[in-house]
């Protein structure tokens, strides 16, 4: 994996794999400040739910969903705006 960071939250994440088709080969990865207006439309809308809103060790809480044509959209919001990243990394590496 190749981490790419421009500013905060402006993260690429390239992954290397053998086979690779549509539904892994692209993940959108959004920012939000209310994730759970989004998981409760996505309800509404029959969306098919890859993953309900889980806190994740890097101080982020993500629902992943596909779409009609099978593209994977990972919806983030901060868990605690206030750790800095080198807390969440530290806390991150403890978990691994």
């Amino acid at each position: 994996m190749t981490h790419l960071r421009g500013t905060k939250y402006q993260d690429l994440m390239l992954l290397k794999d053998e086979e690779v088709n549509t539904s892994d080969s692209v993940i959108i990865n959004l920012f939000s400040h209310d994730i759970h207006s989004i998981y409760q439309a996505a309800l509404e809308n029959k969306t098919n739910i890859i993953q309900e809103p889980t806190i994740q060790p890097w101080n982020a809480k993500e629902l992943t969903i596909e779409d009609p044509d099978g593209y994977i959209f990972t919806i983030t919001e901060s868990v605690d705006s206030n750790k800095d990243f080198d807390t969440v990394i530290d806390n991150v590496k403890g978990q691994l």
